[in-house]
Parts: C-alpha cells; structure tokens; sequence
C-alpha cells in the first residue's frame, strides 16, 4: 500500500489516479484516534474504505463508494467509532476478500 502519512499526503488521497490494481492501496496514519470523514471528491474509480483501531481491526467500513459528480453532491463518509489508520482499496475488495466488521489487518510501518 500506499502510505499517507503526512496532512497534504492525506488531503490528495487517491484522488486524480485513473484506477488502482486490485493488490493495492492506500492507507492514511493518523495522528491520533479520532473519527475522521472521507469523501470521494476527485475519485475515478469506486473504493472500499476501511476504518481501523489502533490494533488494525476493522471498525467500521464502506463499500462500492462512487466518485462524486460534483462537489455540491459528495457526501462525506464518517465512522460512528474512532479509528486510527483508514484503508482504501478497490471496490468490492471487502466482499472478495470476506472483510468485514472485526477483521484484524497485520501491518508494519516503516520506523515504527
């Protein structure tokens, strides 16, 4: 995966990319836990979002989100739990990969 570490990493996001291999992603580190919203402005493609506690398990998480039209129509995606690192991979990568609520992501990060 991608990392998003920084707050203008975090800002772009995916955003402006064509596509995405299947066996990629991007995840974002937060700072802190806290409950941090996603919106699929500048998207081309659609994602899974996934939204992980500090231990890397999956708290709560959207599927199939589309890019949004315009900016006057692009709800923001907000989990009703805190999270520390978000997840987004490809569409329908949660139902092929049997993702759901509960699930633990293993995962190092570089000098941590």
């Amino acid at each position: 995966v991608d990392l998003a570490l920084t707050p203008a990493q975090q800002s772009t996001g995916l955003s402006g990319r064509e596509k995405m291999p299947e066996n990629q992603g991007m995840l974002f580190v937060m700072q802190s836990p806290g409950r941090y919203g996603f919106w699929m402005k500048e998207m081309k493609f659609p994602l899974d979002i996934f939204w992980l506690d500090t231990k890397g398990t999956v708290v709560y998480l959207k599927q199939n989100l589309q890019p949004c039209l315009t900016i006057l129509n692009c709800p923001t995606y907000t989990p009703d739990t805190d999270s520390m690192y978000v997840l987004e991979t490809v569409a329908g990568f949660s139902q092929r990969h049997a993702i759901a609520k509960g699930t633990q992501f293993n995962f190092r990060l570089p000098g941590r």
